[in-house]
């Protein structure tokens, strides 16, 4: 091709190569919950500055895209301790971290906020418990029993699992 090249002729260049770049398949944030949370972003650990920062994605994937309150997100992450209103401002540093950790990662957009609300961004991210839930026995990620190990919080819904579980393998 010569100089100037319009888009239509590098379309046409593009669409004839003899091995064209197959598209990538994957997504490039992971979350693993099966067994410890985990959150990767081309297949490194993600690294925020507060422990707490990470417990608020692994809410957030456990509420598998549904808008999360700033009063539920408190109400997980210290359960009965201590006045809510000064989890508040700690809580402000952590959206804080959380935002700037994935603006540098150039992965923000996994998750969708709202004034006084976070969710996931399901379609953004892969997360063996979304495709586990949707795929059961077809899926690539295995459930063994194990899920957030390092949170007390999410044992209504582990629970929950583990019935969908045994009902799976009952056949």
């Amino acid at each position: 091709m010569l100089k100037p090249v319009g888009q239509d002729q590098v379309a046409l260049e593009m669409s004839e190569l003899r091995h064209p770049e197959e598209q990538k398949k994957h997504k490039r944030v992971f979350a693993q919950t099966f067994g410890n949370f985990e959150l990767f972003v081309d297949g490194k650990t993600v690294q925020f500055k507060y422990n707490r920062t990470k417990e608020i994605v692994a809410i957030l994937i456990n509420n598998r895209g549904a808008q999360t309150t700033n009063g539920e997100i408190i109400a997980n992450l210290w359960e009965d301790d201590g006045d809510p209103e000064k989890k508040a401002s700690y809580l402000g540093n952590l959206r804080q971290d959380l935002q700037n950790t994935l603006k540098k990662l150039r992965v923000n957009d996994i998750i969708v906020k709202q004034r006084g609300s976070m969710a996931i961004a399901v379609d953004k991210i892969e997360c063996d418990l979304f495709d586990w839930l949707e795929k059961k026995k077809e899926s690539k990620y295995n459930y063994t029993g194990d899920y957030m190990n390092q949170y007390s919080w999410p044992e209504f819904f582990h629970a929950e699992l583990d019935e969908i579980s045994y009902a799976l393998y009952d056949d």
